[in-house]
This record gives structure tokens, C-alpha cells and sequence, in this order.
């Protein structure tokens, strides 16, 4: 939301409240305070009443005499409370009491919480950055680790409380910590990092689910090669996508420059000056991961990685089962992934039978939006080659010649074969089988060559057409 909205909801909060128990007692906290101050565009506007479960009873108080509109939602377990104003419908609060922590199972990052003072509710938060307020009654921003606005203004990522005990209480915040430092570009604080340092076997102990969660937020934000760099640096990339870290020192053969890991940030680079697509980054990311059981040194030094696309794209699959992707996703990526090669012997091929393969590609993608996803990723991996090999015309040149058979009817995206199973079986004379699937791989072959066939002509080659014998037709 803008901030003049934020500002308005904020003052609208303040005449409410004015001569009543919550006065002085309700605060804007944590990423609304560090937007506003910061500038920037503020996603939520999340409330804590410096009160005992004052987050619940605000939002009843309210509710009560008629400023809310819809149901206000209370969650006791958690002492929060959802509610919205009736002047801003549109907009929904979260409101809380300030309260305090205590880790009772060192195997779980969920506390006990009970009523705290703001200071204790500071501590409790992951970064100073985070651990702002603001009191809706007086205006003040209320800075209690007295680094908070420092830190914004100078660029600094720091834990409010000591980071052991930062981390020890919850691992999941050093994931978070990556994650806002590659948001922003800015530096971790040396004692926060050491800290990171430390704990980050905790990480153990966090779901793969919220794992996942952090993970994406990464790749999404505006530096997603820092961040990778940070979990690798950090160690927390065993507890991500452990499959990567062999690829950090793995040479390569004269194709490329650097190591694996090398390339990969550098196709993650390429593919993040482009798009913020959440699928892509993710290919790039995992696009050259089958490297890893695949790398082969023959005797006179030089390597290869045969088939590493097929490999990769089983390894795609478990990666991202495991971290719970949604099967959409998976399917997406691995595709990316299984066919990130496929280009690559195209160079030199004549045109006629280069027009064929790009419609095979089409056909095999099936939709134009994944297979503009796939040469998106084929030109940032192009692009990311060593010098002389990088192949810069050839998505250009496939790009170009795809728009022309859009615009000439014969692209192949979610094609259909002009004859059913059951008019090939009547012409062949054939019963279901093998054998039909035969034809329409036949049909297909002559699809790829000229979809604009009318139906006559199809019938005429199919009738022309020799099946392959089998051992039982002999």
C-alpha cells in the first residue's frame, strides 16, 4: 500500500483510541515501520498492544462499538486477533499483545509465548531492522536495540539480541537473515554472521516446508546470486539443496569457464536481469545439477557429462518433492531442466531441417509460454559459456523463426492430429496397439515438416505409409 494510506489508517487508529486504555499502548511494529522509513511501498500494517492479550481486546473493542467491518477473527492460542476497519475495508490488521518467549524443546522452534514488555517483545524479533515501532498515539519510532534506524540508514543486517541465542531459539531466523540481506544488497553484521556460523546445524531442526518458504523468497528478491552465495558461504546451503555443494570446486571442460557452481551463479545472473520468474530462477539455479552423477575424466584429462540433462532433471524431481514444491512447479522446472540441452547440436543444421526441430520443441512444450521459458534458459545457459562458445544468435534466430510460423498458422504449440486413434485403426485396417501409436508418430514426423496439410493429403501419406514389421507378423 502507499504510505499515505498506511498514515491515514494509522491517524484513523489514533482518534479511536484516544482516551481510552489502549492509548499510548497500540504500536506499528516490525516491516511497516522499516518500509515507511525507508520509503517504500508497506505490504501490512501488523499491530502490538503493549497491554495483557491487548491485541484480542483491541480488536473486540473495536468490533463492539461498531468500527469494524466483517467479523473480527481472534486466534486465543496465539493471542492475535484479524480484524477491518470499517473507513478501510479493503485493508486487514493483525493485532497482537508485546510478549515474550521461552524454548522449552530445544528440537522445535515453537516457544511458549506470554504477555512481555516492548522490550522483551524486541528481543524476541530476528533483526534490528524488524524490531522497530512505532506508537500510533504520539508518532515516536521507538528504536530499543538503538541500532534499528542506524542499520537502515547505514545498510546494516544485525540480530536485536545476542545472535547465539537469536539462533539457538529459532534457526529459521539465519535463513531469514540471508534472505533480507540479498533483498537489500546490504552487509550481515561480523558477530551476526559468526553467529550464523555457529548455529547453522541447528537448521536441522526446521521444517522442509518453511525451508522452502525462505528459499523461494531468495530466489525472488533482488539479488538472488548473493544470497545463494551467503548459504553457501554459510553452510546452510546442506540444509536447502545439499546436492549443490559438490558442484562448488567441480571443474568442467572447455565448453565453459570456472567450476559448476561458477556457471551456475552466472546463469542465475542472466536469467535475473530478465525476469523475476519464480520457475526460471529456479532452473537456472538446478539446470546443470545432474552434473554431479554424471561428471566422467577420461585418461588424457578432458571431462564430460553425458546425458547430465537427463540425471538433472531426476534430481529436479526429488529436490523439490523433498522441499515440498507444489507438482505444478516440479513439473515445470524439471521440463526446464530435461531440455536446457536440446539446442545445443542445432548449430549448422540446414533450414528446412532446423524448422522441423523447432516445431518438435514447440509440440513438446506445448504451451508458448513454456517453451519462451525454456529459450530464456537456454540463452542465459548460451550466454554463460566460455568466450567462442557462447552461441548468442541462436534463441535470437529460433525466437524469430517461431514468431513467423505463429504468424503463418504453422507453429505447433498444443497441436492435434487431424485423424483420431479410431480413423487410423478404419484406414490401416488395425486393431488398438502398438501399431497406431506408430502412425501417430508417423503423422507427427509429417506435422513437423508441415502442419498446414489439409486432411486429403494426410489420409493419402498415411495410407502410403509402411508399417515396421514385428517379430509376430513374421
Amino acid at each position: 500500500m502507499k504510505k499515505e494510506l498506511y498514515i491515514s489508517i494509522t491517524e484513523r487508529l489514533r482518534e479511536l483510541i484516544r482516551g481510552t486504555e489502549f492509548e499510548g499502548h497500540v504500536l506499528s511494529v516490525g516491516g511497516c515501520v522499516r518500509d515507511d522509513i525507508m520509503g517504500q511501498e508497506i505490504k501490512d500494517i501488523d499491530l502490538a498492544v503493549s497491554l495483557p492479550d491487548g491485541g484480542i481486546r483491541l480488536a473486540e473493542w473495536l468490533d463492539e462499538n461498531g468500527y469494524t467491518a466483517f467479523h473480527v477473527v481472534t486466534y486465543p492460542t496465539y493471542h492475535t486477533a484479524m480484524f477491518h476497519l470499517k473507513d478501510y475495508p479493503d485493508v486487514e490488521l493483525e493485532t497482537v499483545q508485546t510478549r515474550k518467549e521461552k524454548y522449552n524443546d530445544h528440537n522445535s522452534r515453537n516457544p511458549i509465548t506470554a504477555f512481555g514488555t516492548i522490550e522483551e517483545d524486541c528481543m524476541r524479533r530476528d533483526l534490528t531492522i524488524n524490531a522497530l515501532y512505532r506508537n500510533i498515539s504520539t508518532g515516536e519510532v521507538i528504536d530499543i536495540t538503538g541500532h534499528g534506524v542506524d542499520d537502515i540508514r547505514d545498510h546494516i543486517i544485525r540480530t536485536p539480541a545476542d545472535p547465539d541465542l537469536t539462533y539457538d531459539d529459532d534457526p529459521l531466523r539465519i535463513l531469514r537473515c540471508v534472505r533480507f540481506a540479498s533483498r537489500y544488497g546490504w552487509a550481515i553484521e561480523p558477530v551476526t554472521w559468526e553467529g550464523m556460523l555457529r548455529n547453522v546445524p541447528r537448521l536441522e531442526i526446521i521444517s522442509r516446508e518453511r525451508i522452502r518458504d525462505e528459499f523461494e523468497k531468495m530466489l525472488s528478491c533482488e539479488h538472488p546470486m548473493m544470497a545463494m552465495e551467503l548459504l553457501r558461504q554459510s553452510g546452510a546451503m546442506h540444509f536447502v539443496v545439499p546436492e549443490l555443494e559438490e558442484t562448488y570446486d567441480m571443474t568442467q571442460n572447455d565448453y565453459h569457464f570456472g567450476t559448476v557452481w561458477e556457471h551456475t551463479m552466472k546463469v542465475l545472473e542472466n536469467i535475473s536481469a530478465v525476469t523475476n520468474n519464480p520457475d526460471l530462477r529456479l532452473a537456472a539455479l538446478l539446470h546443470d545439477i545432474g552434473k554431479v552423477r554424471t561428471r566422467e575424466e577420461s585418461e588424457d584429462g578432458s571431462v564430460h557429462f553425458i546425458n547430465h540433462e537427463l540425471a538433472g532433471a531426476d534430481m529436479v524431481k526429488e529436490i523439490m518433492a523433498r522441499l515440498k514444491f507444489p507438482n505444478r512447479a516440479i513439473d515445470n522446472v524439471s521440463f526446464l531442466t530435461l531440455y536446457h540441452m536440446m539446442c545445443k547440436p542445432w548449430e549448422g543444421v540446414k533450414r528446412s531441417r532446423l524448422d522441423r526441430l523447432i516445431r518438435r520443441l514447440q509440440y513438446m512444450s506445448r504451451t508458448e509460454k513454456r517453451f519462451d521459458e525454456l529459450m530464456t534458459l537456454i540463452h542465459a545457459d548460451n550466454m554463460a559459456h566460455a568466450e567462442g562458445r557462447c552461441l548468442p544468435d541462436q534463441v535470437p534466430f529460433i525466437r524469430m523463426r517461431t514468431n513467423e510460423m505463429i504468424a503463418e498458422g504453422s507453429a505447433m504449440f498444443e497441436y492435434k492430429l487431424w485423424l483420431t486413434g479410431n480413423e487410423i485403426m478404419e484406414i490401416k485396417g488395425l486393431s488398438s496397439g502398438p501399431k497406431v501409436k506408430e502412425c501417430q508418430e508417423f503423422l507427427l514426423k509429417l506435422a513437423f515438416v508441415n502442419p498446414l496439410r489439409d486432411k486429403e493429403e494426410i489420409i493419402k501419406h498415411l495410407k502410403g505409409y509402411k508399417l515396421k514389421k514385428t517379430k509376430q507378423d513374421e
